[in-house]
């Protein structure tokens, strides 16, 4: 017995184990991306369809990085030249354009490229996942956190099945979460500056990132005030990193559209799709002017800011005429983020097989993340995932008033990922104890004790 405890731990610190080479990090980075790099290889020829002038190469940030390309800037988000544009963030665009520009285009080498780089993103996620759930929980957890993301179908999903700015996103919001937590007790100004630079990052790269931002930063505030630490300097700092990163953008929008842009111009076409009347899905064709003729020449007769004005009066006025089917429809976002439900309607159906199986398992995910918090509130461990809850909370509100999908809400994939991770070891703990404690019952009741 002595001798078999012994070689169980020296396989546990032999870091040329088996079981030491699952739990580092490193390697299911590389699991991570041999998975999705697969994926990757086999959906790339999907995306080289002229359809629509390739429009499924990656839609608007198709249309736009082909600008690029074309030496016509960042302009004309859809089918026709149509100018510059601030309808998406410049980030990923850039990316796109930067594939396009090396391998020729709208071809299959650029669609490899691309998602190359959402693999890369997607698998380098693992890393603040792990260190995350590490640094909220334990090792165990992280472990099991850091396995299943390799695994994660919304991951392997976004990084080889579309062109599009979810992985990267997911990537820098990861790290935001994780560095937020460091904040809470360090002592580096590098680590404020750093905190400062991912938010301009992910302002750059997805607006909707930001949604956080203030209610971690007043957490931040109150955690550092009660432990005496200071908090105005380093949250300067934040600042000025932070706007020094998405200064330029915006100064880049004043001068070209002659109005204050921050970081994009699209939040009311967003909340127009989410509320005009036609809820036979969750994004109606006839509300965008990609997929509505007749949205689509009113963007093209009255340009985008002219069009993203009307939105916005075409938007207040539903939602001020019919404002108890406003908050309806906002409970079915709701319940669609978190449960992928939207209706049973046998043609929304039909555009849609795989509604039901995601909905059972998008629902059971969310369950999972319940029963993780519900255990670390058992635990005593609410004051450590306070801030998860927190970002959890408050980073969908956004898409309640606009319109819900399940790659919006793949930002928030790695807490959910933590959290059920840490659901399911502390079952097995708690399972654990009480077969143990039963055995020792059975073994006193039988010797009489």
């Amino acid at each position: 017995m002595h001798a078999y405890s012994g070689a169980t731990d020296h396989n546990r610190n032999n870091p040329a184990s088996g079981k030491g080479r699952l739990s580092r990090p490193t390697t299911m980075v590389l699991a991570a991306l041999a998975i999705r790099l697969g994926v990757s290889a086999i959906m790339a020829q999907s995306f080289v369809d002229p359809f629509r002038g390739y429009w499924h190469f990656g839609w608007e940030m198709g249309r736009i990085a082909q600008s690029i390309c074309q030496g016509q800037g960042f302009a004309s988000p859809f089918f026709d030249p149509s100018g510059p544009t601030a309808m998406l963030p410049p980030a990923y665009p850039y990316l796109v354009a930067l594939c396009m520009k090396l391998f020729g285009g709208f071809t299959t080498a650029s669609a490899l490229g691309i998602l190359t780089l959402n693999s890369i993103f997607a698998s380098f996620t693992v890393l603040p996942v792990y260190f995350l759930a590490r640094r909220v929980f334990d090792e165990k957890a992280a472990v099991v956190a850091g396995w299943v993301w390799v695994f994660f179908p919304y991951s392997i999903y976004l990084s080889g099945g579309r062109i599009y700015s979810d992985t990267l996103a997911c990537l820098i919001a990861s790290l935001l979460w994780l560095q937020t937590i460091r904040l809470k007790d360090s002592r580096a100004t590098t680590d404020w500056l750093l905190w400062g630079a991912l938010w301009g990052a992910a302002g750059l790269v997805s607006p909707a990132l930001l949604g956080p931002l203030p209610f971690l930063a007043i957490w931040l505030i109150v955690q550092r005030r009660e432990a005496d630490r200071p908090w105005l300097v380093p949250g300067i700092v934040a600042g000025c990193a932070f706007l020094a990163l998405i200064t330029p953008w915006t100064l880049r929008n004043y001068r070209v559209f002659h109005r204050l842009v921050p970081l994009r111009d699209g939040f009311w076409m967003e909340v127009h799709v989410g509320y005009n009347g036609d809820t036979s899905d969750v994004t109606p064709d006839s509300a965008h002017p990609t997929t509505s003729s007749a949205e689509y020449a009113q963007w093209q007769r009255l340009g985008e800011i002219g069009y993203m004005d009307a939105k916005k009066s075409e938007a207040l006025a539903f939602i001020g005429q019919h404002p108890g089917f406003a908050v309806w429809v906002a409970l079915r976002h709701f319940l669609n983020m978190w449960t992928g439900f939207w209706s049973l309607d046998p043609r929304f159906l039909a555009n849609e097989p795989f509604h039901i199986p995601n909905v059972l398992f998008t629902t059971a995910i969310t369950l999972l993340l319940l029963a993780g918090f519900r255990y670390a509130w058992l635990e005593g461990k609410w004051q450590d995932v306070f801030p998860l809850a927190l970002i959890i909370f408050t980073f969908p509100l956004v898409y309640y008033v606009t319109h819900t999908s399940m790659d919006y809400r793949h930002p928030l994939d790695p807490i959910i990922v933590i959290m059920i991770s840490y659901c399911v070891v502390e079952w097995r703990r708690r399972r654990a104890i009480n077969v143990a404690g039963q055995k020792l019952a059975a073994v006193e009741a039988g010797t009489g004790t």
